[in-house]
């Protein structure tokens, strides 16, 4: 397939500037297993040794617009397999009772389970159980998790959740109205101790910006491109006409690392 020309390159780019100045934000339950691969080696490589060098006791992790659970069984999965020793908790939440009623089920069908690009019969055999009604998440990684129905709109529930290392709030900003998302990244700010970190794949490119140097939190410098490209595998040149699509990776821009980089450390108070 030829290269597009660097005319439909720029229609694409004004495209999904339009959709993402002029579409009406909707919610979408909608989610997979083992989504962003090198946002793990990330968490993996960089993230977990860090915090564990700075500070004693359990990892404690927040997970925001966790849908049916797949995202936080996959970390799970993750921290158990490559940090068998480590203490952690994750709470999960969504706005949809119906969806964290589903996670608090962990049985899954195949298609459930296998619906991610990246997930591999590796992961499946460290994740789940296999028997004759589907896929049931392990027990001892079922342990590390609790869902719960909540609001990150909510200021007074999210001052409760207390000050934590990891906060994930994945492929859910882009899908509030503007003023709402800021609102949601203000509180999720509250949430950040000094040394933590904020991953937010799916984010308004321009807000995450702005915000990210508002409230002080430092990007990753590490797989920024690669963790990009993993959003974009399935998603060919049809990213300009959703709101939620992503831009082709490059360099050009001045914020170019902020705009691309999904994971922020939080340096200071």
């Amino acid at each position: 397939m030829e290269e597009p020309s660097r005319i439909k390159t720029l229609l694409r780019h004004i495209k999904h500037w339009l959709v993402v100045k002029t579409a009406p934000r909707k919610n979408r339950v909608y989610t997979q297993f083992y989504r962003f691969p090198n946002q793990y080696r990330a968490l993996i490589e960089r993230i977990v040794p860090r915090i564990r060098a700075q500070r004693d006791g359990p990892l404690q992790i927040l997970v925001f617009g966790c849908c049916s659970g797949a995202e936080p069984i996959s970390l799970a999965s993750v921290l158990k397999k490559q940090f068998p020793d480590l203490d952690f908790h994750i709470r999960a939440y969504d706005i949809v009772p119906e969806v964290i009623e589903r996670a608090q089920s962990p049985l899954y069908s195949e298609e459930e389970v296998f619906q991610g690009p990246f997930v591999t019969d590796e992961f499946v055999a460290e994740t789940f159980e296999t028997t004759e009604e589907g896929y049931r998440v392990r027990p001892d990684l079922m342990s590390h998790i609790t869902f719960s129905v909540g609001d990150m709109l909510d200021r007074v529930f999210i001052e409760g959740l207390g000050k934590v290392d990891l906060v994930f709030a994945q492929n859910v900003l882009f899908h509030l109205p503007p003023a709402s998302a800021r609102r949601a990244f203000a509180n999720l700010n509250l949430t950040l101790r000094p040394g933590s970190a904020l991953f937010i794949n799916g984010m308004d490119v321009d807000m995450r910006v702005k915000l990210t140097k508002k409230f002080y939190l430092d990007p990753l410098e590490y797989l920024i491109e690669e963790i990009h490209n993993d959003a974009r595998v399935d998603r060919g040149n049809s990213w300009a006409a959703a709101y939620w699509g992503r831009k082709p990776f490059n360099r050009r821009s001045r914020e170019w690392i902020r705009e691309h980089c999904t994971i922020y450390n939080k340096a200071r108070v």
